[in-house]
């Protein structure tokens, strides 16, 4: 490990202030994300505040949170797909994503999605409004909103509007999201559209083999053959 003075940490802090994310790990923009990973924990073994010495000098021990801080801002933002997508946008563009309003987001859906697998479907749409109203561009908030409007329908056997139109945004948004197979698959069985419901499930485990709920509502039409 190279020897640090408070002069060489307070020239890298100032460098690393006026790097993006990329450049902050030492990665190009099209390296996996395992890139991202590895690339942090080499750098926050030198860095990180727990490696200051006990004899370090005054403004050593700051120098080295603030250095670990923008190396944790730029691990945190490029390990999640969403986050490092939006983030490859707006260096793409040169305008400016919020990334605290994806954050946000993300954590309404988390919460959503949670109330809807306990069923209370009620309880975890306004969380789904909200997340969508953050981040507008996410194509699985919508498919978890299409399915609990379906699912807080009287009337199962059709699907209403603004059930359809929310499955058919996130459609349109992201075609290759497994929950969207997965709902219009259970909603095609629910409808008594067995083959439709396979073919939504079917392609549901090829996006995500170990999906429990497509797989176990496979095998109950399989059973109807």
């Amino acid at each position: 490990m190279p020897s640090e003075s408070v002069a060489s940490l307070q020239a890298l802090c100032a460098n690393l202030k006026s790097q993006n994310h990329f450049e902050r790990l030492g990665i190009k923009q099209d390296a996996p994300e395992s890139a991202a990973k590895i690339a942090y924990f080499k750098l926050a073994r030198q860095y990180h505040p727990d490696t200051v010495p006990p004899d370090a000098p005054e403004g050593f021990a700051k120098l080295k949170a603030d250095i670990f801080a923008y190396i944790g801002e730029a691990y945190r933002t490029l390990s999640d797909p969403a986050l490092r997508q939006a983030y490859l946008e707006e260096l793409a563009s040169g305008g400016e994503v919020d990334v605290r309003a994806i954050l946000q987001a993300e954590e309404l859906f988390g919460r959503a999605t949670l109330l809807v697998k306990r069923r209370k479907f009620a309880e975890a749409l306004p969380f789904l409004d909200e997340a969508i109203a953050l981040n507008p561009d996410e194509g699985e908030f919508y498919a978890w909103r299409g399915w609990v409007r379906f699912c807080l329908q009287d009337e199962r056997r059709s699907v209403g509007p603004e059930a359809r139109g929310d499955l058919d945004r996130a459609t349109r948004l992201n075609p290759n999201c497994a929950a969207i197979h997965h709902f219009e698959g259970s909603i095609a069985r629910v409808r008594g559209q067995d083959e439709e419901a396979r073919r939504h499930l079917e392609r549901c485990l090829q996006l995500h083999p170990d999906h429990v709920e497509a797989a176990r509502e496979l095998r109950f039409l399989s059973t109807k053959r």
